[in-house]
């Protein structure tokens, strides 16, 4: 399986500086693309609508993707996660000077929104005492999980190995029961331990994964491990 990973976007947008330009721009709306459900849920948690929630979350990476926005960044922003916390919540205080943006991206959408998936999502998720600040956390770490799984799935799809890997994912994320490895060992025609050996090279291969994919996420290669720290922290305290 393929060891490589992409240029970190949120690099390339920061690295860009005043000069913005086509390449940041582009690398800037995939990150928006892969990590908008933490955003449109922290819309939501303010009180707003379904409808009005898309309208507000279109028109905010309207503006974020709008070439003059990239000016000023700097390798000072940090992370993607809290700038765009920061962001949104700037957005949301002054969004009745923003009504041409609503009406653009309500009319335009800039980021393809799930709305269906992101209001199961939504439905299934336990607030609790937990502040907006805190559940954007919480998604956003979520999605980072989904998203190195996906990945990961997709890997061992390419090599013809996807039946493999719904037999073993279980042992990842907790999303359901975990077979027995004498049960998965018949079903593979291999024994229990070369099916526990599957399991650690798996479960090894996912922290590349998941290091590559925070690291897309960070302005700088010296913060994936503290992001990732507290990251893990988040998921671990939900």
């Amino acid at each position: 399986m393929g060891g490589r990973f992409q240029t970190t976007r949120w690099s390339v947008v920061l690295q860009a500086g005043e000069a913005g330009g086509e390449p940041s721009r582009q690398a800037l709306a995939e990150l928006c693309e892969a990590y908008w459900y933490p955003v449109y849920g922290f819309v939501r948690g303010q009180g707003n609508p379904e409808q009005d929630a898309k309208d507000l979350t279109q028109a905010y990476f309207a503006e974020l993707l709008d070439k003059g926005f990239l000016q000023g960044l700097h390798p000072e922003a940090g992370r993607f996660r809290a700038f765009l916390l920061v962001s949104i919540r700037n957005f949301l205080s002054h969004q009745r000077d923003h009504e041409r943006a609503l009406k653009r991206g309500g009319a335009h959408p800039t980021v393809a929104l799930d709305l269906a998936l992101a209001e199961r999502h939504l439905s299934t998720e336990q607030s609790g005492e937990k502040s907006p600040e805190r559940s954007f956390e919480m998604r956003w770490a979520r999605t980072l999980v989904r998203r190195s799984v996906e990945r990961l799935e997709s890997e061992f799809a390419e090599g013809g190995q996807a039946d493999r890997f719904t037999l073993l994912r279980g042992f990842l994320i907790d999303d359901g029961p975990t077979r027995p490895y004498a049960e998965i060992a018949e079903q593979l025609g291999v024994t229990e331990n070369a099916v526990k050996t599957m399991v650690r090279r798996l479960r090894h291969r996912f922290g590349v994964v998941i290091r590559a994919e925070v690291a897309q996420t960070v302005g700088d290669h010296e913060d994936v491990d503290v992001e990732l720290r507290h990251l893990l922290q988040v998921l671990e305290n939900r």
